[in-house]
């Protein structure tokens, strides 16, 4: 065998075994990224979850409870015993370690709101859900719900893809 014909199978092989190399490394990227993102979508999915059920578990124990101590104890009872143990802050701090800064400092705020709802709810101020004061702090809850959800799509979709967006679109008037 000539040096020439053994230098090009040497040749050959290694950019064969570089090329399978890169192959799995890619492959492996694009598998983690997508784990990844599956980490996140649950993690969203729980969040924007556990806010609008603790919303409703209150708004629920307040029309069942006329006032009082009574009243005060069964919202923040609903606000912190959710039956399906993803309360709404504990599942905050998972946010916290799975979304971009920019998605879990968007939730911080709709995250007190909730709080302030519950603080109004327990007490003797509402007595309808059609109160005027109520429906100010209530309404701004669900549309900044709605924004940070858009925020969170945005952050789940593919880089490629975000890059043709428009900021009006993508959620940033949170």
């Amino acid at each position: 065998m000539e040096w020439g014909t053994l230098g090009v199978a040497t040749v050959g092989a290694l950019f064969g075994i570089g090329a399978t190399v890169i192959t799995d490394a890619l492959r492996a990227r694009r598998e983690n990224e997508h784990r990844w993102a599956d980490t996140k979508r649950l993690v969203y999915s729980r969040f924007l979850i556990a806010l609008a059920q603790a919303h409703s578990r209150m708004t629920i124990a307040a029309s069942r409870v006329e006032g009082g101590a009574l009243r005060e104890r069964a919202v923040h009872d609903a606000f912190h015993m959710d039956p399906q143990h993803s309360e709404a802050k504990s599942v905050l701090r998972e946010l916290g370690l799975a979304a971009p800064d920019h998605v879990y400092q968007a939730a911080l705020p709709l995250y007190e709101q909730l709080r302030m709802i519950r603080d109004m709810l327990a007490s003797e101020e509402v007595l309808s859900f059609e109160m005027p004061e109520y429906r100010r702090l209530v309404e701004p809850f669900f549309q900044q719900m709605e924004a940070l959800q858009r925020l969170m799509r945005d952050d789940l979709r593919p880089p490629i893809s975000r890059r043709g967006r428009s900021g009006a679109d993508s959620g940033s008037a949170i």
